[in-house]
Parts: structure tokens; C-alpha cells; sequence
């Protein structure tokens, strides 16, 4: 596809820098929306994001084409491109991808990990479990859960279903509010889920793996679910009134 591109560039008179910067703002993008600096359903400004970047609209424009196809935003024909937010529907359909994947790589995961690699895991769960709960910290608590379950995908050396569970994850992560949503229960709640993963993996526990993985996305999946049907039902309500 890049060679493609590089000699159409060439033969209009144009350097690969154009491609550069299309990556540049997409990757950019993509940081804005993991710290939130961009949140789910705001309106993406161009013009901002252009001038933040010190690039023309192109390459912004082109990234967000890219962006809505991983359907991390969308298009309102006349008003523009917006940070999609995820449904109830959407995380049902997720979860049972991601519970499905996630079960399938778990013999290999327990073939291929090392003690290395276990204490590794350990160590960062550690640091995860102290960690604080904060409308600020909310967000980083969830993005180390993302980073817990892609780590261990890794260890299953099979990465077409690494990169399918990568980009689940990711529309679960950016498309959701955890700084709004997210309380010390759940947080807590996840921490122990975790806890138990790992400790089903160390005393290579398929049974038990799986038994723990179902359990901690249905657990996700529920309080997901319920916070999305608050939310949509206290807008009805204000709404009406």
C-alpha cells in the first residue's frame, strides 16, 4: 500500500511527507482521545487540531477517515467528524468477541509464559492495586486495565488475534467515560478480578483461567450496561422536563 502511495505522490509532483503526516495526526488523534483531551461525543475542531500539530487540514482530515473506519469516530454529513460513543449493544457485541478471543489464546498464553514474565505481570499488578481512584485517575486505572489483558495476549505469540483484541479494547477504552463513570467499587472490583486471572495463569490453571476471564467480562459487561442505561434514562428525564 506505502509503495503504492510513494509513486502516486512522485509522479504528482509530491514527497512521501504527506503520508508522514497523515500517521503524525492520526497517532495524535488517537492520544487525545486515550487522555481524554478529546471526549466521546464532542465535536472534532479541524482547525485546532491542525494548529496544535502545526500542519495543514489534509493530513488531519485523512487521519480521521482512518480513525472513523477503526469506528472510533464518525461523520455528520455538514457538521463534521465526532468521538464516537459506545452503546450498550456495541458492548455486548464486544465483549462477546473479546471473551471468545481472549479464551482461545489462553493454552498457549500458559505454554509460553515464563516466571520471567510472570513476576513481570506481578510486579505491575502491584502497582496497579495501589494505585488511587480519582475522577483524573479513573482514566489511567483503565488504560492499565486495557494494558493487563493486551500484555497478556502477547505471551500468546498469536498476533492476528492480538490485534483483533487490541482493537477491541481500544473502542471499548476511547468510546467509554471512565473519569465519569468509574467509582471505587468497580475499580476495586476489577483489581480482584485481575488478581485472580494472574493467579490462575501462575498455577497454570486452564479451567480456572477461563472460568476467571468469563467472569471478570461479564462482571465489565454488566457494569457497563448499567451505567449507560443511567445515563440514557436520566436524559430522558431531563429531557422531558
Amino acid at each position: 500500500m506505502k509503495s503504492v502511495i510513494a509513486k502516486k505522490d512522485k509522479k504528482n509532483g509530491r514527497t512521501e511527507d504527506n503520508g508522514r503526516a497523515v500517521d503524525e495526526a492520526y497517532n495524535a488523534i488517537k492520544n487525545m482521545l486515550y487522555y481524554k483531551e478529546l471526549s466521546p461525543g464532542q465535536r472534532i475542531v479541524y482547525g485546532d487540531i491542525a494548529g496544535k500539530l502545526n500542519m495543514s487540514l489534509t493530513p488531519v482530515i485523512q487521519a480521521l477517515n482512518k480513525l472513523e473506519y477503526s469506528d472510533l469516530v464518525y461523520y455528520k454529513p455538514n457538521k463534521g467528524y465526532f468521538v464516537g460513543q459506545i452503546t450498550v449493544k456495541e458492548v455486548r457485541e464486544i465483549y462477546q468477541a473479546r471473551t471468545a478471543l481472549e479464551i482461545a489464546i489462553i493454552p498457549s498464553i500458559i505454554e509460553n509464559i515464563s516466571k520471567k514474565d510472570l513476576l513481570l505481570i506481578r510486579n505491575s499488578l502491584k502497582e496497579y492495586e495501589i494505585s488511587l481512584t480519582s475522577l483524573e485517575t479513573n482514566r489511567i486505572n483503565m488504560l492499565k486495565d486495557m494494558q493487563f489483558h493486551l500484555k497478556l495476549a502477547e505471551y500468546s505469540h498469536q498476533t492476528v488475534i492480538q490485534k483483533m483484541l487490541t482493537s477491541l479494547l481500544e473502542r471499548i477504552c476511547l468510546k467509554y467515560r471512565p473519569h465519569e463513570y468509574l467509582g471505587d467499587e468497580r475499580i476495586n472490583k476489577a483489581k480482584k478480578e485481575h488478581r485472580r486471572i494472574f493467579q490462575a495463569i501462575e498455577m497454570k490453571d486452564e479451567k480456572e483461567t477461563i472460568d476467571a476471564i468469563i467472569d471478570h467480562n461479564e462482571s465489565s459487561v454488566k457494569f457497563m450496561t448499567g451505567t449507560l442505561n443511567k445515563l440514557k434514562n436520566n436524559y430522558v428525564l431531563n429531557f422531558d422536563s
